[in-house]
């Protein structure tokens, strides 16, 4: 439940900061719990959603919506997160598709605020007691990097950062059509609908928005398309994408979730079906995340592979017939890279050699030389995660290398748990009578193939 509130500014407020206006004439409102109403966008100020520290003037309307107290808190939860990357400062994670970054009404838990109190970090203050920590937000069903602050002063420094555009952001997402030219710019103004507060549009009032876009594949009746975002207004690709008639494949809210296809060839519209009813969200995540320290200012950068309902999507895009043919084994080392491969049918994984390794874009382009020779549209990639499932300097090479193969290649790139699968090649060659000893890469061969025939039997069930 929640009451609605109205407020008019006056003579004697002119000037004030809405959440302390907000704090002392709404009716059982502290000056923090004003924040964080204004914070989760439940506070507007002439319509629009603005920050707590606006100054008002004579005239203007505050409006907001004022959930019960209980609603208004985020508690600790045992949810399991993906870490990318942690220190004294920032912890970056890789939000997965259905989880809401902040408690707000409708969503009081689940949360990541919730999943990163619950690892018992120190968040800072700075968000209110609703967004601790949160600089920048993902929409429920975006997937992908998220950078919290761990502290005030290096929640100050990223917020300036986003403020100064100084953050780079790729996002990658499929749209339904084509285009006539390989990049361009959207840079439409973006505002609440008068008929929807939920929604967005592109509107003359609106606040400047800028979404820069890269032809990244083609298809008959779709794009993947590369995004540079310098803004980040709430479903900004959402909208920029809808504006131009080139919708994000299942969004619902902005015409991405088709019924006919009318402007489809007639010999596609089966597979245009297909990718309709495959697409359970929206077609959108968000794959690399670069900023300075806020301590130091080293300029970091991550990156992230495709997540899996992504990929599968991506697939049956290039894929009409399925996905068929071998699929290639791949077990990363610091020197060397095993690699195995599986016969037609997918049944049975051989190894087949050993890769130097130089770098992850030298072995990605290899591999993808391999996929060609073997005639692959699959890449399965040992992932080392740790025995407790969490994740170390071995694994974030793996999806290092995810990430290279997805720009290298058209395949599908697979992170497979292989946690004993090095153990378990050198008990294959000890029970077969080799020695592992000077048989490094023979172990990596045989570990990228315990990694592949992994994924076929789990495949094939």
């Amino acid at each position: 439940m929640s009451r609605s509130v109205v407020l008019v500014v006056t003579e004697d407020s002119q000037g004030d900061r809405l959440d302390h206006f907000l704090g002392t004439y709404a009716p059982d409102l502290s000056r923090t719990r004003a924040k964080d109403i204004i914070l989760s966008g439940l506070a507007t100020l002439n319509g629009k959603a603005v920050k707590p520290s606006t100054r008002l003037a004579l005239g203007d309307r505050v409006e907001a919506e004022v959930p019960e107290l209980e609603h208004l808190s985020a508690e600790p939860e045992n949810i399991p997160l993906d870490i990318v990357f942690e220190d004294d400062d920032i912890i970056v994670v890789d939000k997965p598709v259905g989880m809401v970054v902040h408690p707000a009404p409708g969503a009081r838990s689940g949360t990541l605020v919730n999943a990163l109190l619950g690892r018992g970090l120190g968040l800072s203050s700075l968000g209110g007691t609703l967004r601790p920590g949160i600089v920048h937000r993902l929409d429920r069903n975006t997937s992908g990097l998220i950078v919290v602050a761990k502290n005030d002063e290096s929640h100050r420094s990223l917020a300036a950062s986003f403020e100064s555009r100084d953050v780079g952001k790729e996002y990658l997402t499929i749209v339904w059509g084509k285009f006539d030219v390989e990049s361009g710019v959207i840079e439409e103004p973006i505002g609440r609908r008068a008929n929807d507060r939920k929604r967005m549009g592109v509107r003359e009032d609106g606040r400047h928005a800028y979404t820069g876009w890269t032809v990244r594949e083609e298809f008959p009746f779709a794009t993947l398309l590369s995004i540079d975002l310098k803004t980040g207004r709430t479903h900004q690709i959402r909208v920029h994408m809808s504006h131009i008639h080139r919708p994000v494949i299942g969004d619902a809210d902005y015409g991405g979730v088709r019924r006919t296809f009318s402007e489809v060839s007639p010999h596609y519209r089966p597979q245009a079906k297909r990718v309709s009813d495959a697409a359970q969200r929206q077609a959108l995540f968000a794959r690399r995340l670069s900023f300075a320290h806020p301590r130091t200012g080293k300029r970091m950068e991550f990156a992230t592979p495709m997540p899996d309902d992504f990929a599968e999507l991506l697939s049956l895009l290039r894929n009409p017939r399925g996905e068929e043919g071998r699929v290639i084994g791949v077990d990363p080392g610091e020197a060397r890279v095993g690699v195995a491969v599986s016969d037609e049918s997918r049944f049975l994984a051989t190894s087949d050699e050993t890769l130097k390794f130089d770098s992850d874009a030298g072995v990605a382009k290899r591999l993808a030389e391999l996929a060609v020779e073997r005639g692959a549209d699959t890449i399965v990639v040992g992932y080392p995660i740790r025995m407790d499932g969490s994740v170390g300097p071995r694994a974030m090479r793996s999806r290092d290398l995810a990430v290279a193969l997805e720009d290298a290649s058209h395949c599908r790139i697979v992170l497979w748990d292989e946690r004993l699968s090095s153990s378990e090649a050198e008990r294959i060659m000890r029970e077969g009578g080799e020695k592992a000893r000077g048989r490094k890469g023979r172990v990596d061969q045989i570990a990228a193939a315990v990694i592949l025939q992994g994924y076929l039997d789990s495949a094939g069930r």
